[in-house]
């Protein structure tokens, strides 16, 4: 027995840290499905199509704000806490909180806009932006040093005191599409005042700078993956708006908020996936061809699965979660967003092959190629035949971009092989 524990020691690490990156994105998601929901209930169809909307731009700073802050953080700071991490968590929790403001700047200037139409949802998103950018932050530095249960811990505060000012709006007949998105950035807001106190570090506006330039090597490049994937959303939604209106948008938005348990499966897999991946790289191409497979299969069947649960319950249901105006849009869409979301999440496998072979700019060819198939047959489904036609455009894409992915790891696979065999002739020949 002595001789195994430490092996059962190895194997509980990455387990509980896996454990717990799955039920911090848990609560995480629970947060945004609770507000989805809440507004799609308390507001009219072209409300929550501008919700939809700005959910969207905050998503877009969210990736942003991850380029530049945390994802440098997680690539050179993982182990354990040490001065030089403190050193990092305060200037990468500053640059995150400069994002932050500078999102609520752009989001305030375009609610401004005369025509805007339902702008205190987005002044909502824009004030809240930095507690929002800021929380993320602290989640990231807790799990690079392998404290997950700090941000399950954070993630848990911002779901309590959202669902209590929640609580209170109805109480007061005060819920609206405004205070409801308010109270869910509000809940961030405390969060990240205590991830500060969690952490035991604060962030120093002084070291941005310092921050920036040292990480300039990985930066851009982030950036341009996550507006790769974030920006698409965004663009083809704001497409699809002007071809078939907001209650297209509305209805696609809504079948998503029913739909994001998949996310939590997405990115709770993505977490492990890569590690997974450089494993079995290291037996064999086949076993990475075939790991790549296994999870490809077990997100695109979770999502499958949790799609047909919708599908089989009463429409009474829908009803009562969406509200009667926007659950009517969803429906209509509900099968080809299903599959949008199950076809999308099935190239997780994909992306740890070529994550494992460090083939960076495969990856980024494959997402730019994605975005403009995405965006191309969303619109133009919409144009043609309205919010089902982009909705079914939409999955046929998808369905496309998962086989362009594939296509990818293939070509990776047999090029690092090549690359191999060579390496292994030019060092017998010496």
């Amino acid at each position: 027995m002595k001789l195994r524990r430490p092996k059962l020691r190895r194997l509980a690490g990455p387990a509980g840290r896996a454990g717990w990156g799955l039920a911090d994105q848990g609560l995480s998601s629970l947060s945004n499905l609770a507000v989805g929901v809440v507004v799609a209930r308390s507001s009219t169809v072209a409300d929550f199509g501008v919700y939809a909307l700005a959910f969207g731009g905050y998503t877009i700073a969210l990736n942003v704000s991850r380029a530049v802050a945390t994802e440098p953080l997680a690539v050179r700071h993982s182990g354990t806490r040490t001065p030089d991490w403190e050193r990092a968590v305060r200037a990468s929790t500053a640059t995150a909180l400069l994002t932050g403001l500078l999102a609520m700047v752009i989001g305030l200037a375009i609610a401004a806009f005369p025509a805007i139409p339902s702008r205190g949802v987005l002044i909502a998103f824009a004030i809240t932006m930095p507690g929002l950018l800021l929380q993320d932050a602290w989640r990231w530095a807790f799990f690079v040093v392998g404290e997950g249960r700090k941000a399950f811990v954070n993630d848990l505060i911002w779901l309590l005191v959202m669902l209590a000012i929640f609580g209170g709006l109805y109480l007061t007949g005060t819920a609206s599409a405004f205070t409801l998105t308010f109270g869910w950035g509000l809940g961030a807001v405390v969060a990240a005042i205590a991830g500060r106190f969690q952490a035991g570090v604060a962030p120093r506006r002084q070291l941005i700078r310092e921050w920036v330039k040292r990480n300039w090597d990985l930066s851009p490049k982030y950036v341009g993956e996550m507006l790769a994937v974030s920006g698409t959303i965004q663009v083809y939604m704001l497409g699809i708006t002007a071809a078939a209106g907001l209650v297209a948008t509305a209805g696609i938005r809504g079948a998503q908020v029913l739909l994001g348990p998949v996310n939590v499966l997405n990115q709770g897999i993505r977490m492990i996936s890569v590690p997974e991946a450089a494993r079995a790289l290291k037996h064999s191409y086949r076993r990475l061809w075939l790991v790549g497979l296994a999870i490809s299969f077990g997100i695109g069947a979770g999502a499958l699965a949790w799609g047909a649960v919708f599908l089989l319950l009463p429409a009474f249901v829908g009803r009562e979660l969406l509200g009667p105006g926007v659950w009517t849009q969803a429906h209509h869409v509900l099968i080809p967003v299903i599959l949008l979301q199950a076809l999308g999440a099935s190239n997780a496998g994909a992306f740890a092959i070529l994550r494992a072979l460090t083939a960076a700019t495969r990856g980024l060819r494959v997402r730019l190629i994605s975005s403009a198939i995405l965006i191309s047959c969303g619109v133009s489904g919409a144009y043609l035949w309205g919010p089902q036609g982009a909705a079914w455009g939409l999955a046929g894409a998808s369905f496309a971009t998962l086989l362009l992915w594939w296509n990818e790891a293939h070509r990776a696979i047999a090029a690092h092989r090549r690359a191999a065999a060579q390496d292994v002739a030019t060092g017998s020949s010496h």
